[in-house]
């Protein structure tokens, strides 16, 4: 007799950004668009863009219900959820203008941010999966390169940065397909309420 495979399914848990914080993610991207090598890059939807806490791949759905489970508890401890707000760069080569991987935008480090990474990956290895050897380093992916950037390719100088606030944290399934990532929220935790 033939075993099945357990079903499972691809998940990250991620921060949703404000409408305002979209609109500028979005003016990135179509200005990107416009560049001459933008046919290089594989862009993200505007629907898709957020700031990933923590990959954990491919997960039975008991693993993301104990996962749902323990960031409910431990959400309850981070102080400064609702008035969470992150200073994010303009587009930059990550994770080094050197040998990037992707166009994205930078999250200045705070204590609540670096407290949700924590969480997030403390919940990860709770429910069974192996530490992350990387550290967290907050971004928001614009665009994956296909091949190592063409020679002189510069991106559009940007402002400073800008302020972007958080408005959920949500644990996502993510479907790959020919025409990208289809990401189906499974559980929200509002940023803007009472956890």
């Amino acid at each position: 007799m033939q075993r099945t495979k357990p079903s499972s399914l691809r998940a990250f848990l991620a921060l949703d950004l404000d409408d305002d914080a979209l609109d500028v993610l979005s003016a990135h991207l179509r200005r990107l668009r416009a560049m001459p090598w933008a046919n290089a890059v594989r862009w993200v939807s505007a629907d898709n863009l957020h700031l990933t806490l923590r990959f954990l791949g491919d997960i039975a759905p008991a693993q993301a219900e104990r996962y749902i489970g323990a960031l409910r508890r431990g959400l309850t401890q981070v102080a400064d959820l609702p008035g969470l707000s992150l200073r994010v760069s303009g587009p930059r080569l990550f994770p080094r203008s050197s040998h990037p991987r992707v166009i994205a935008c930078l999250a200045e480090s705070n204590a609540t941010l670096t407290a949700l990474a924590d969480l997030a990956e403390a919940c990860a290895t709770g429910i069974g999966l192996a530490a992350e050897k990387r550290p967290f380093n907050g971004h928001i992916t614009l665009g994956r390169l296909r091949d190592p950037p063409p020679q002189g390719a510069v991106l559009p100088k940007e402002e400073e940065g800008t302020l972007m606030r958080p408005t959920a944290i949500t644990l996502y399934k993510s479907e790959l397909s020919p025409r990208g990532a289809i990401y189906t929220a499974l559980h929200t935790f509002s940023l803007r309420s009472q956890l």
